[in-house]
C-alpha cells in the first residue's frame, strides 16, 4: 500500500484557503498513485476548539468545508478535526472517499453500542475494552487511529489486530518530551516500543507551525513493526511524504533510513523561531520591540526575534543602567545582528537609585517604541524569573514572552548553541545572568551555573513532574532551599498575572501551576516514617472520635485508612460526575425508569447503575 502524509503549515480554521491547499496536495498524491493521504491533526481546525458561544457557527462552516472536500479531494484521505463537548476536547478523524464522509472515532463508538445477535435470537451489547479507538479497513489494510499517548498504550495493551496505526498527534513541541519531536527524536521517544508492542506499522502525521502559543515541528515518519525507519519528513518545513508499506512483510527494509541524533537545543531554537514568526503573522504584528538591558535573557530574545522575523523587523531599546559591560554587550549584539536600535540613557530614566522605578520607566519607553513601529513588545522573562522573581506592582509593556516557558539553564544552553552558528553574543554577555537569591543556595553548588541548575531542577520537578516537596527533597536534598523555592513559586502567582502570553515549549507552563491565592497552608518536607502506609502508623489520632455517640472506637491506623479511603471515594465520585446535580449524562435519559438496562445505554458514572 502506498501512503502519504501532507505535512503542511496552515492557519487554524482558515477553511477556504486551507481546503484549496489540501486539494492541491491530494492531486499531487494522486499523481503519485497514493492509496491513502493523511493530513495532520491541526491542519483544518487547529489543535484547540472554539469556545461554546461560537460552536454552532463553527461546526456549520466546518461541515460545509467537509462536504466541499468530499467532492474535490483527488484520492482517499483522512482529515482530522478538533471540537469540544461540555468543555472536553474531542478529536475525530474523517475518512473521505468518493464523495462519502465516515467519522472513524464516532463510527467505532456507535458500532460498539450496537447489539450483537446471539444464536438463540437474543442480543447483547458488544464487548470492547476501548470502544472509541477507531479501526477501519482501507484497500485491504486494517488501520487503527490514535490521537494520544493513551490511545497508543491501548493499542499496545489490548488485542487489536491493526496492520497500521495512524498517530494523529495533537501534542505541540515540549522540551521535556522527546516524543513530541516525532521522527527527529525516534531514538529517545516512545514509538519504537509502540511499533514492537503492537506489531504494527506506525504512521505519525506531524502538524507544522505555530497555532497560537503552541508550536508543532512536523517531522512526520513511517516506522516498521520491527523498528526500522521507512520514511521521514523534515522538521520545521512543509513536505509531502510518500511511502510504500507492506503489512505482510517481516523485514528487513531494502533501504531503511538512519535515525537522527536528537539535538535538543538546536531543535528548541528552531521551534521557538517558528512559533514566534507564526504568532506575529497570525496577530498582524509586522515588527517587534525588545529591551536590551545587558542580561543574557535580553540577548537571546533579540537574537531569536531576528532569526524569526529578519533584522529589519526588530527594533531594540538599549538600556543604560550604569553597567558598562552590559552596555558594551548590548551594542555589540546590535551591531552583529544589524538591527535598528536607540539608546535610553540613565538620565532619561529619571529614577535615581530606585532600580524598580527605573525599570518601570524603561518598560514605558519600550511600549512607546512598539507603538511607534506598529508592532508588539517582547518580554525577556524566562520561566525561572516568572516562578521566583515576581513583582506585583511592576510595569510590563510586553505581550509575548518568547522564552517564558524555558528555565534560565535552558537559556544558557540556547545562547551557546546559537553562538556555534554565528558568534553574535559576546563572551562577556554569556555570563550575564542572575542566580535567584535563595537562602542556603550557596551550599547547592560550587559555581553560579551549578546553583542555577539546582534551582531549575527543583522547579521542573515541582512544575512538570508534579512532585511533592518531600519527593523533591528525597531526590535533591537541601530541604530548606526546596521549601523556599516552592513557597515563592506559589506566592508569586498573582505577580505573574497580566504578564502576557508565552510560547509553549514544555509539557506544563508556570501558568498551569494553580494554587488558591491567599491560602495559608504550604507543603513541607516530611520524614519517611510520617509518609509510611497507614497500616504501620499509630502516631496520628483523630481528635475526639472515640467520644462520639454511636461511633465504635477503632485503632488509629484503621481510622487513618478509612479517612483516606473516604477521600479517594470522594475524588473518584467527583471525577465520575456523581457530585454533579444530575450525574454525568443522566442514567435514565431517553428511556422509561422501569425499563431494563439492556437497551444500549451506557452508564458513565464510576459505579454501577444500581
Amino acid at each position: 500500500m502506498r501512503i502519504a502524509i501532507a505535512q503542511m503549515s496552515t492557519r487554524a480554521a482558515d477553511f477556504e484557503r486551507t481546503a484549496d491547499r489540501m486539494v492541491e496536495y491530494s492531486r499531487r498524491a494522486a499523481a503519485d498513485r497514493v492509496d491513502l493521504l493523511v493530513f495532520p491533526m491541526a491542519t483544518l481546525t487547529g489543535p484547540l476548539p472554539v469556545d461554546s458561544p461560537n460552536q454552532e457557527g463553527f461546526l456549520l462552516d466546518l461541515a460545509e468545508t467537509f462536504v466541499n472536500l468530499s467532492d474535490r479531494l483527488a484520492c482517499p484521505s483522512i482529515v482530522p478535526l478538533v471540537t469540544s463537548f461540555n468543555g472536553d476536547l474531542i478529536p475525530e478523524a474523517m475518512f473521505i472517499h468518493e464523495g462519502s464522509l465516515v467519522p472513524l472515532k464516532l463510527g467505532t463508538y456507535l458500532k460498539s453500542l450496537m447489539p450483537v445477535q446471539r444464536g438463540d435470537g437474543s442480543s447483547t451489547s458488544q464487548d470492547a475494552s476501548a470502544p472509541d479507538l477507531p479501526e477501519v479497513e482501507i484497500a485491504g489494510v486494517r488501520f487503527g487511529v490514535a490521537f494520544t499517548y493513551d490511545d497508543l498504550d491501548a493499542y499496545d495493551d489490548f488485542e487489536y489486530d491493526a496492520d497500521v496505526i495512524l498517530f494523529l498527534s495533537g501534542y505541540g513541541f515540549s522540551i521535556d518530551d522527546p516524543s513530541s519531536a516525532l521522527g527527529s527524536a525516534l531514538s529517545e521517544g516512545r514509538f519504537l516500543t509502540d511499533a514492537e508492542a503492537a506489531n504494527a506499522w506506525i504512521v505519525a502525521a506531524g502538524s507544522l507551525g505555530g497555532y497560537g502559543t503552541q508550536v508543532f515541528t512536523g517531522s512526520s515518519f513511517v516506522l516498521a513493526p520491527w523498528g526500522e525507519l521507512a520514511a521521514q519528513a523534515p522538521s520545521l518545513e512543509e513536505a509531502l511524504l510518500v511511502c510504500d508499506i507492506d503489512p505482510h512483510s517481516e523485514g528487513p527494509l531494502a533501504r531503511p533510513l538512519v535515525q537522527e541524533v536528537f539535538d535538543r537545543p538546536l531543535f528548541t531554537w528552531g521551534a521557538l523561531t517558528l512559533g514566534l514568526h507564526d504568532l506575529c503573522e497570525e496577530t498582524g504584528n509586522d515588527d517587534v520591540a525588545v529591551l536590551l538591558d545587558g542580561s543574557l535573557d535580553s540577548m537571546v530574545v533579540a537574537t531569536l526575534a531576528t532569526d524569526a522575523l529578519g533584522p529589519t523587523r526588530v527594533h531594540a531599546l538599549v538600556l543604560d543602567n550604569a553597567d558598562e559591560q552590559g552596555m558594551l554587550s548590548s551594542r555589540t549584539l546590535v551591531r552583529n545582528l544589524r538591527i535598528d536600535s536607540r539608546e535610553l540613557s540613565a538620565a532619561a530614566l529619571g529614577a535615581g537609585a530606585d532600580r524598580a522605578l527605573a525599570r518601570d520607566v524603561a518598560e514605558a519607553h519600550l511600549a512607546a517604541l512598539a507603538r511607534e513601529v506598529g508592532g508588539i513588545a517582547l518580554s525577556n522573562a524566562d520561566k525561572t524569573a516568572l516562578a521566583l522573581e515576581g513583582d506585583v506592582c511592576g510595569v510590563s509593556a510586553a505581550r509575548v514572552m518568547p522564552i517564558g516557558d524555558l528555565y534560565r539553564s535552558d537559556i544558557i544552553e540556547l545562547a551557546r548553541l546559537r553562538n556555534t552558528i554565528s558568534p553574535v553574543i559576546s563572551r562577556g554577555a554569556q555570563n550575564a545572568y542572575e542566580v535567584p537569591d535563595v537562602d542556603g543556595l550557596e551550599e547547592c553548588g560550587t559555581s553560579n551555573e551549578e546553583r542555577l541548575a539546582y534551582v531549575d531542577h527543583v522547579l521542573s520537578s515541582y512544575v512538570e513532574l508534579e512532585s511533592s516537596v518531600s519527593d523533591i527533597v528525597d531526590d535533591h536534598g537541601h530541604a530548606e532551599v526546596v521549601e523556599e523555592i516552592v513557597r515563592r513559586t506559589c506566592d508569586h502567582e498573582l505577580a505573574r498575572s497580566g504578564r502576557g502570553i508565552c510560547i509553549i515549549a514544555s509539557s506544563k507552563t508556570i501558568y498551569d501551576v494553580r494554587n488558591p491565592i491567599g491560602m495559608a497552608w504550604r507543603d513541607k518536607p516530611r520524614k519517611e516514617d510520617e509518609r509510611a502506609d497507614a497500616e504501620s502508623r499509630d502516631d496520628i489520632i483523630l481528635p475526639g472520635a472515640e467520644n462520639l455517640k454511636g461511633v465504635r472506637y477503632q485503632p488509629q491506623s484503621r481510622r487513618i485508612r478509612d479517612v483516606r479511603e473516604m477521600l479517594d471515594f470522594l475524588r473518584d465520585f467527583s471525577i465520575g460526575g456523581g457530585l454533579y446535580p444530575k450525574g454525568f449524562g443522566d442514567a435514565l435519559d431517553d428511556k422509561d425508569e422501569n425499563e431494563g438496562s439492556e437497551q444500549g445505554h451506557v452508564w458513565t458514572n464510576p459505579f454501577s447503575e444500581n
